[in-house]
């Protein structure tokens, strides 16, 4: 199967792009004529790029938009979330894993990388409802390592039994420091070693996690803490990383860990302004997530990109701090070649992951630079299509489906809605 992109915008000039299969087979002017059995998507008034890398989400935390907003990250999870997440049925977590894939589709999203709750669920969806993405098994025992045992028993029951769709790869993640004990992070730590599995972890978020680690483990902060057990790695994918000495990111950068900016949530939960000039220039690997939409409220990269630009610029008192060309490339190119997509470039070979995004639309009107048009204008509303390893999810602005995952999702939260109110 052939799909041509007619007359897109490609490198500043218009182009025609040849999909074939997964793969982009041919790039230039004109070549939809010679494909006459090719499907034509009409790509006037559009530009093309890759598709958007979303490092770090909880995609059924959806559900839960909206529900115990402006309050501090410990309080937020121990008083609203974790309570609400426990009444969660099955139906619930598939349907948000339903939604939030929608939501990622309909703002350009074509990659993103999972830590929740029961990644079987997820699986499912994704065959339901495809989407690349790397899904992580999750050890949270909540410091007790008599329920960590049971949850290492079924993790590996799970990668024995698991055939995740195409595109989609498994990982293992625990939760945090302050909610795993050290007998979980040791067994994750050899467990993933011997699988050659990346290890996702929500690491030193906030000024309390750091005071408490240093309080309870002999005044090591997180990172700290994390290297004497020997968890790290480049294997290791860390969330948030806000509160850092200048010794833990020389720790990151020795043992090349990859950390992931998370900006919307860092400040709505009022948890810092992430370090990226340090990580930079220690040249720590930097990718760029939402969080879940509990906590930012929305999905939305373009946006996410935006704000990452601006708090990074006040935060130096520099102009010329993150600018487009770099968020950009975290966004996408950097996420891709890190989680080995096939995408990141729309070049002859590479997989097809591109969105197509409407030029004519008044926020990218005129269109004197491409990329910092969209780092600084578009939104998620100006997504045209978006093309998943050749699979067109969504062209025209219209994702097939979205109304049923809408009318069940709301099913879902009107149900969870009453629980709230006894």
């Amino acid at each position: 199967m052939k799909t041509v992109i007619r007359n897109t915008l490609l490198n500043n000039r218009p182009q025609d792009i040849v999909i074939e299969g997964t793969k982009i087979r041919d790039v230039g002017k004109n070549l939809a004529e010679t494909f006459s059995d090719a499907r034509i998507l009409d790509g006037q008034g559009t530009a093309a790029l890759p598709s958007m890398v979303n490092a770090h989400t909880h995609s059924p935390m959806v559900l839960l938009r909206g529900f115990g907003d402006d309050l501090p990250l410990h309080e937020w999870l121990s008083s609203r979330m974790w309570p609400l997440e426990r009444q969660f049925t099955d139906e619930d977590f598939y349907w948000g894993n339903r939604l939030a894939i929608v939501e990622m589709i309909y703002g350009g999203t074509g990659f993103f990388n999972e830590m929740y709750v029961h990644p079987r669920i997820a699986l499912r969806a994704l065959e339901d409802f495809p989407l690349k993405g790397m899904i992580h098994y999750p050890i949270i025992d909540g410091m007790d390592p008599e329920v960590g045992k049971t949850m290492w028993d079924d993790c590996a029951r799970f990668f024995a039994e698991a055939s995740p769709p195409r595109g989609v790869d498994l990982g293992v993640a625990l939760h945090s420091i302050y909610s795993d004990s050290r007998e979980s992070i040791e067994w994750v730590r050899d467990f993933a070693k011997e699988a050659g599995l990346k290890i996702h972890i929500h690491l030193s978020e906030t000024q309390k996690e750091v005071e408490d680690c240093i309080r309870d483990h002999e005044g090591r902060s997180p990172v700290e803490y994390l290297r004497d057990i020997g968890l790290l790695s480049d294997r290791v994918l860390a969330a948030h990383t806000i509160h850092l000495s200048d010794t833990d990111i020389d720790i990151l950068a020795e043992f090349g860990v990859t950390v992931i900016h998370n900006p919307v949530s860092n400040m709505k939960l009022g948890s810092g302004i992430f370090p990226y000039r340090r990580l930079k220039n220690k040249n720590i690997r930097i990718l760029l997530g939402t969080d879940g939409a509990a906590s930012n409220n929305n999905l939305d990269m373009l946006e996410e990109m935006k704000i990452a630009a601006l708090l990074q610029k006040i935060a130096a008192r520099d102009a010329a701090s993150m600018p487009a060309e770099e968020i950009l490339s975290i966004a996408s190119t950097a996420g891709a070649e890190y989680f080995s997509t096939g995408g990141g470039a729309i070049e002859v070979g590479k997989e097809a992951d591109i969105m197509l995004l409407d030029i004519s639309s008044p926020q990218l009107t005129p269109l004197w630079n491409l990329s910092s048009s969209l780092v600084y204008s578009a939104n998620s509303g100006n997504v045209k299509a978006l093309i998943s390893a050749g699979r067109i999810l969504m062209e025209n602005g219209v994702v097939p489906g979205y109304e049923e995952v809408r009318g069940k999702a709301v099913e879902c939260q009107r149900r969870l809605f009453e629980i709230c109110k006894d």
